[in-house]
Order: structure tokens, then sequence, then C-alpha cells
């Protein structure tokens, strides 16, 4: 039967039952032609949709949690960050604090800033590290690998504070037992000098580290900022240090831990009879190290090597009238201890009291009385049978009394009381308690700063780092385009007995400035003897002093007021005799000028110019020297506003004296800190070296 066709719009393709009147079908249409043939697939449509809108729906879930996560990420991170850069100044300062303490020989103190540090850093530490803190970290530095980096670095500090605590307690028992073990326990003494090596290299190596890494951070917060400023700039600037520390150690342990006897000479300087690098060396100690511990002491007189020179060399042209063969008992000439050191070592290498056992001295240590009284205070007094008891306030008259007048000085062993004491002193020393040896550690550092203590060694590595460390008594070197004035007094008692020891010097120093730089200079020395007072002649000895001003090296001298002629002189055709000339004398006296209109020898010396003439002063008197000489600055064009002036003033050791300065800025200038024309500094005592850096200010009315 033949298929008919049925018109479109007889057929509706919405079925129902009964209509509802006035409703719109037509928009239900979704076929314009209707196959009833085939029937749609109505329900498999509606699970795909479903399964679509649960993917649709996961998603969006995903993309909420992952962005709560990250949310969540970012708030612990800052929380991190702000727990961090709170606990950071506080480590900041504590690191400057301990290498402050350090410095200044105080370990337990820096132990005590480290000691919070550790703390501090492992808050941190598990705060990064532990629970949710690690994931966290390891979560985001999946896609921020700076992230890691950043709390890497704590890591790197935490290593930095151990070893700097570890080296603080190992300078610590090297303070509480060094001298005990240089006694009688040289492997201890070695193993704590090899622990120290290991440390250093190890600072050296993490404080390089975190300056790379802090470079790179210190963008990202002021911690680590911070760590670049203390912790970074700080190691470039003291990483020379540490290179000197390092090398100065591996080469002091080989010293000590020689197979062979290394010689050191403990120079015992007198300064009643004052020389330019400390006191007259009466006395001496040839101090024996080998194994890294102490072998021997032998204490000496200073004549028994000179007895036995073998050289004859020229002297000083101050001592010709006086002595007509140098010795190792005058050898403490220059103001420049390196330089009498030397001189001293040379003469004993010379002595055949050395010389035929093959003896030779590496190193030299200067003390004075100052340094004797400050053992003797912690010690308490000395007794020994046949001498009286000694102490601090008795110790020089007593050993004077008896190296002059005793029987033992009529017996040719004037130093005998020195060879019956020392052992003593050294079992008391090792027998100091721990408050003890603080209180004599604290002595010796002022000794230290008043120049009272002096080191030298023939090793370059050695006397480099003892330089360095202004610890080995040389004359300062004025820096490349220097402003300013130097100032050093410097005396030498020569034939005028022990009255140094009551000499008091009092050192006035006056400075006008122009406005083209250059500075007039007034300096008054005053000294007064009050030696008039005391029974034994040698203190009542006229003081005969060779004075010398040491300046900065482009002065010219204007006036001298107040010196003495000493018309004493030697004979002796030195330069026709056999005799050796020391070289170092022989540059200063090369360009030695005698200024016949002002009595006075001008010398370069150290870099230094310097103005020399004598000045007599008897037992009961006070006599005053007057200097002015000017100084030309050709580099400066003109003065401005911030333009730094320095003032530099350096003591002899051995020396009593105060110093009053007073410093005028130029015409219309003033120095802003006095915010005044006028700069005033006194000091009754000073250190070894006072350096006075002042600013330019410019009045504008």
């Amino acid at each position: 039967m033949a298929k008919r066709n049925v018109p479109k719009k007889n057929i509706d393709p919405i079925l129902v039952d009964v209509k509802k009147p006035n409703f719109n079908y037509d928009h239900l249409r979704k076929f314009e032609i209707v196959n009833l043939t085939k029937i749609p697939k109505q329900e498999k449509r509606n699970a795909v949709s479903i399964a679509k809108r649960v993917l649709l729906a996961v998603f969006i879930a995903g993309i909420v949690g992952f962005v709560s996560f990250i949310g969540i990420t970012f708030a612990n991170i800052r929380q991190m960050k702000a727990t961090v850069e709170e606990s950071g100044a506080q480590i900041m300062q504590n690191f400057s604090s301990s290498v402050g303490a350090l410095k200044n020989f105080e370990p337990s103190t820096a132990a005590t800033y480290l000691e919070n540090n550790s703390k501090s850093l492992a808050n941190i530490d598990n705060l990064v590290t532990k629970g949710f803190g690690e994931n966290i970290v390891q979560t985001v530095s999946n896609f921020v690998p700076i992230i890691k980096q950043a709390f890497g670095l704590v890591g790197q500090v935490s290593n930095l504070n151990g070893d700097l605590l570890e080296l603080t307690q190992t300078i610590a028992d090297l303070q509480k037992n060094g001298f005990k073990d240089f006694k009688s326990n040289g492997p201890a003494l070695i193993a704590d000098l090899e622990k120290l090596h290991t440390l250093v290299q190890n600072l050296n190596s993490e404080a390089g580290d975190i300056k790379n890494t802090t470079s790179y951070l210190k963008s990202m917060s002021s911690f680590f900022g911070g760590l670049d400023q203390n912790v970074g700039n700080e190691y470039l600037k003291y990483s020379s240090e540490l290179y000197g520390w390092d090398n100065v150690l591996v080469q002091l342990t080989n010293f000590l831990n020689s197979p062979t006897p290394k010689h050191i000479a403990v120079l015992f300087q007198n300064p009643a009879e004052i020389r330019p690098g400390g006191g007259f060396i009466g006395s001496y100690a040839d101090v024996s190290v080998q194994n890294g511990q102490m072998q021997g002491m032998d204490v000496r007189d200073i004549y028994d090597p000179d007895g036995q020179l073998a050289i004859k060399v020229i002297p000083p042209e101050e001592l010709q009238a006086t002595t007509p063969n140098w010795g190792a008992r005058d050898s403490n000439w220059f103001f420049d201890f390196p330089t009498s050191a030397k001189t001293t070592l040379n003469f004993l290498n010379a002595s055949k009291m050395y010389s035929d056992k093959g003896i030779r001295f590496d190193a030299a240590i200067a003390i004075n009385i100052n340094v004797v009284n400050s053992l003797l205070d912690v010690t308490g007094p000395i007794t020994s049978p046949g001498y009286p008891t000694v102490d601090s306030s008795n110790f020089l008259e007593e050993v004077q009394r008896e190296t002059e007048q005793s029987a033992n000085q009529r017996a040719g062993q004037p130093k005998k009381i020195l060879q019956v004491l020392a052992p003593i002193l050294m079992e008391k020393l090792d027998a100091l308690d721990s408050d003890q040896s603080k209180a004599l550690i604290d002595a010796l550092k002022n000794d230290l700063q008043k120049k009272d203590i002096m080191f030298y060694s023939t090793d370059p590595t050695i006397e480099n780092f003892l330089d360095s460390n202004d610890v080995n008594g040389g004359v300062y070197q004025l820096p490349d385009g220097f402003w300013g004035n130097y100032l050093a007094v410097v005396n030498a008692n020569v034939a005028g007995g022990k009255s140094d020891a009551f000499v008091k010097e009092a050192v006035n120093a006056h400075v006008d400035i122009d406005t083209s730089g250059n500075t007039f200079t007034d300096v008054t020395v005053t000294r007064q003897h009050t030696g008039n007072t005391q029974t034994d002649p040698w203190w009542r000895a006229t003081n005969n002093d060779f004075l010398q001003i040491f300046t900065e090296p482009n002065s010219s001298l204007v006036d001298v007021t107040g010196e003495n002629t000493r018309k004493k002189y030697s004979t002796l055709d030195y330069a026709n005799s056999d005799y050796a000339v020391n070289p170092d004398l022989a540059a200063i006296q090369a360009n030695e000028v005698f200024l016949t209109n002002f009595n006075t020898w001008q010398r370069s010396e150290f870099g230094k110019n310097v103005f020399g003439t004598w000045l007599f002063t008897k037992a009961g008197t006070t006599s005053t020297l007057t200097m002015r000489y000017q100084t030309s600055y050709n580099g400066i064009k003109v003065l401005m506003p911030g333009q730094k002036y320095t003032f530099v003033f350096e003591r002899q050791s051995g020396v009593q004296n105060s110093l009053d300065l007073t410093i005028n800025a130029p015409f219309k200038y003033y120095w802003v800190e006095s915010n005044s024309p006028v700069y005033t500094y006194h000091t009754d005592d000073p250190d070894k070296r006072i350096i006075i850096t002042l600013t330019l200010g410019y009045q504008s009315q």
C-alpha cells in the first residue's frame, strides 16, 4: 500500500490529554519534522548532562580549594616573615655586640649574645621546617624557588652563630687555662690553637656564603637586608682580619709546637730611665719554647750578653759622649718599637753568650713596671728569704735599691733579686682562681691600651698581624690625603740617673687653621721633677732629656724657646774605625739637619718630621720647652663644609704625661662636633693613640 504523506499542519508534536486553554504550546516544539520511526533517547542525554555538571562542580571546588590553600599558605608565609623580621633585628644586634665583646677580650659576654641568638634561630627553624610550615615552604618553593633559598639562609646563619659560639668558648678556655697549659700542658694548648684555626676557617667560609645569598635576597625583606648589612658587609670589612687570624694561628702554632727550642726575649723596661722605645732595658728573660710549652726561663742582666758582644757598633750621636759602643742595653732607642726590638735581638744574637750555642731569638715582649704592678695587684705580695717583701707599691724602689747598693750588686749580681722573684711570681700566677684571672686580664687589657706591653716577632706573618692589631708599638702611618696634625712627645734620659720615676710631663698643643687649610701649632712641654724629696741619689739626679717632637711630614719649625745645650761629644773617629753601622740609625741620621738658629736637630723618621733638642730639669724644679711650627697643605685648594680634619696623638711607652689640646677652626668656620669655632680636649692619662676627627661647618652669618 502506498505511503501517504500527512500534511504538516495536521500534526501537533505536543501530545496532551487535555489542552489547557489559552496556553501557547508552540514554544515547546523542538522538531520541525517528526519521524515517528525514531524515538529520541532522552535518558542518555540527561546522564551526560549530569556528569558535566558534576565535573564542573568538582573543578570549581578545586579552584576554590586551591585558592584557599594559596591564601592560607601566603597568610602563613606572611606570619613567618613577620616572625623572622621581628627576631631578626635582635639577632643582628647580638651579632654586632658579640663581635665587639670578642675584640674587647670578653668571650663570656660574647657567648651570652650568641646563646640568645641560638634560641631565636631555633624558633625560626622550627617555624619553617616542622609541620605545616615545612609543607608550605616545600609547596610554595616549587613555584617560587627563591622562597626555599630565603628560608635556607636561616640554616646558614645558624651555622655561623654556632661556630662563633664555639669560638668564644675556645677563647674563654685559653684565657682560663692558656698560661697553665703553656707552662705544663703543651698538647692542650696546641689543640686549642688548632681548633681556633678550624673555626676561623669555617667562619670565613660561612660569612662569605651568607654575603652571596643576602646580596640576592636583600630586597625581599628588612631581615635579609639587615643580614646583608650586618653580616655580609661586616664580613667584607673584617675578611682581611679573618684571613690574618687564620694565617697567624698557623704560624703561631708552628712556632710554639716546634720540635726544636724557640727563644723569646722578655724585655723588662725601666721607665725610671726613659728611652724612646719605652724604658731602659736593664734586665730580660730568655724564655725557651718547645712542643707547645715553656721549657725554661733564664732571667739575666742586660750587661751579661753585652759583655760578650763580638762586634762594635756606632751608637746614636746623643749617646756617644756616654758610651763609645752601642749594645743591647741602649738598643731601645727608636720610638718605633719594632725597630727597637729588632735592634735588641740583633745584639743578643751577636753575643757569644748565644751565638756560640747556636741560639737565635725569634720574638720579643716588652713590659714595663706598670705590668709588673698589675701582676702583683692580683697575686699579692711576694716574700723570699733574704729579700724584702715586695708588692705593687714598692717593687720599683726595692728592686732598684737591690740593684744599686746591695751585697749582690757588690758581688757582681745586681739582678739576683729578679732571678729569685720571677719563679715565685710565675707560681702565683699559675694558682690564680677564676675571679683573679678575670681581674688580671682586665688589668693587662688596660696595660695594652697604655702601651705598657708591646710585642714583636721576626716572622713577617706574625709581625704584620701584631701591627694590624696595634699591639706592636709601631708608629702610626698617616693615610694618603691626610689633612690634620700628628703629635708625639718622645723623651730619652741620657745619664740622668733614674730620675724619670719622679718626673711628670704635661703636654699642651694649640692648633690654629687658616682659610687655606694650613696649620700653625704651638706645643708646650712642661716637666716637673719631684725627686728632691727622695733619699736615694739616683732619684735626685738631674733629668737630662733629649726631647723629640714628632710632627706631620710637611711641617717647618718657626720658633723654639726653653731648650738647653749639651756640650759633651765623642772624640772617637768612628768613620775610620772598625765599627759597624746600624742601617736603621744611619738612614735617620743621613737626613739630619742642625738648625743653628733654634739649637735644634731636624730629621725625617718613620714618615714624620722630627724636631729634637735637649731639656734639663734639676730635682725640685720645673722646666718648659715651647715649639711653634707650621704645616702647609698644597693639595687643598679650598675648604668646604663637611671636610674632615684629624688630630693624632701617640703616647710614649712608660711616660707619665697629660694632654691638653685646643683646635681653632678657620675664619667663618666652626667644628660640628663642638658646635663652636673651638674644640678642646683633655686627659690626664692618654691611651697609646688618640685620634680625633672633626667636621668643618660654615657660619653663614
